[in-house]
């Protein structure tokens, strides 16, 4: 079936991990835009979602970013462009005294598996709102040491394997470089896009999916389990040329 809807990940699919998009990503997103609708969903928050996106989309018109939808903290919120702003539509918040719980029993497996640094980059334990994430170097760590910290997720699947008995009822999933996502039970990138669906009005079999950590055990992967049709990228070069491809047959 003909594709109506593009859906991406971000950090690592259309920029590099927390820095803004390209102008060549900007171009080919706004291109995209006259085409398709596009959904971008990521385990950051939507401040950090919104400044590497729409912000950098100067060419995009009002009739264009009203085809785009962003779902910051795995799907977690959604926000749409409507009359000239941005509009959220839902979000699902954790409670302080779920939030605080999350919080403790990470910090308590990443020091007992000595995964604690000592000397981060901005903060290791974010609550965004919605979601509490574990960004291991801190939230603003290089990504040339991001990438290399955990390449093979070792370290978070050994986090994920203690915190994951102490977090009953909550959705936890591996992302971005070095970052662990726990949000409410039931709230993943799969709901993101039954979410969108229900926006839309479109079918599963109506979306492309391309993304960064599609792998079982990857933040992206519950999208594929869902029978979306994806693609596998490593890097937005990556990303970039896919989107080059759709184009010229678009």
């Amino acid at each position: 079936m003909v594709k109506k809807i593009i859906a991406f990940d971000q950090d690592d699919t259309l920029n590099v991990t927390k820095l803004p998009i390209e102008p060549e990503m900007a171009e080919l997103l706004t291109e995209l835009l006259d085409k398709y609708e596009v959904c971008v969903i990521s385990g950051c928050s939507y401040e950090v979602m919104k400044k590497n996106e729409p912000d950098q989309m100067k060419k995009a018109s009002d009739k264009e970013l009203e085809k785009l939808h962003l779902m910051p903290t795995c799907g977690a919120q959604y926000w749409r462009y409507e009359n000239g702003n941005w509009a959220r539509k839902y979000a699902h918040f954790l409670s302080d005294e779920q939030v605080s719980k999350i919080s403790k029993v990470i910090e308590t497996a990443a020091k007992k598996l000595d995964f604690w640094c000592k000397n981060p980059t901005g903060e290791i334990i974010e609550n965004r709102g919605s979601q509490v994430t574990f960004s291991a170097l801190g939230q603003w760590a290089t990504p040339q040491d991001k990438h290399a910290w955990d390449s093979h997720m070792r370290k978070r699947q050994a986090i994920v394997e203690i915190i994951k008995p102490e977090l009953p009822g909550l959705e936890i999933k591996i992302g971005g470089g070095t970052s662990i996502d726990v949000t409410l039970p039931n709230i993943d990138k799969a709901y993101g896009m039954k979410q969108l669906m229900a926006e839309t009005g479109y079918k599963k079999d109506e979306i492309l999916y391309i993304g960064d950590k599609l792998d079982r055990d990857g933040n992206d992967y519950p999208v594929k389990a869902m029978g979306i049709d994806t693609i596998a990228v490593t890097r937005w070069q990556d990303t970039a040329n896919v989107l080059r491809g759709i184009l010229a047959v678009s």
